[in-house]
């Protein structure tokens, strides 16, 4: 799995032409954030990787794709900072978190790092295979 950054124009209708892109080629954004940092950003994890870098490519989007780690925590107090602790003392950099889905019980979410191997050595268990 891998996620997308994109880089947009901070100016109406760029969001939609994003959206109409992929839309139009039949790729499903299947999650997605943005950010504004003097421009915007749109992350994205699409169901179709390959399709979406042809996507962006055609309509002369600038991009950036990450590898991507799914995540289960518990839903309790201080599991977010026990897993990124661990992180940290693995020397493991999180570029990216990405909430996928929370409940009661547990909290889903995607993750770039810029050490994938040391990530799932540090946290173990708490990566979620597919």
């Amino acid at each position: 799995m891998s996620a997308f950054a994109v880089s947009l124009d901070d100016q109406p209708g760029e969001l939609a032409r994003l959206c109409e892109a992929m839309a139009s080629s039949g790729v499903n954004l299947l999650l997605c954030a943005t950010v504004y940092s003097g421009s915007g950003v749109v992350v994205f994890i699409a169901d179709d990787e390959a399709l979406a870098q042809e996507v962006l490519e055609a309509a002369g989007m600038e991009y950036l794709m990450r590898p991507a780690l799914t995540v289960k925590l518990e839903n309790l107090p201080g599991a977010g900072a026990a897993a990124f602790r661990k992180l940290a003392d693995a020397g493991v950099n999180v570029d990216l978190l990405l909430p996928v889905r929370v409940s009661d019980e547990l909290f889903f979410a995607v993750i770039c790092v810029d050490d994938e191997e040391a990530a799932r050595a540090a946290l173990g268990d708490l990566v979620v295979d597919e």
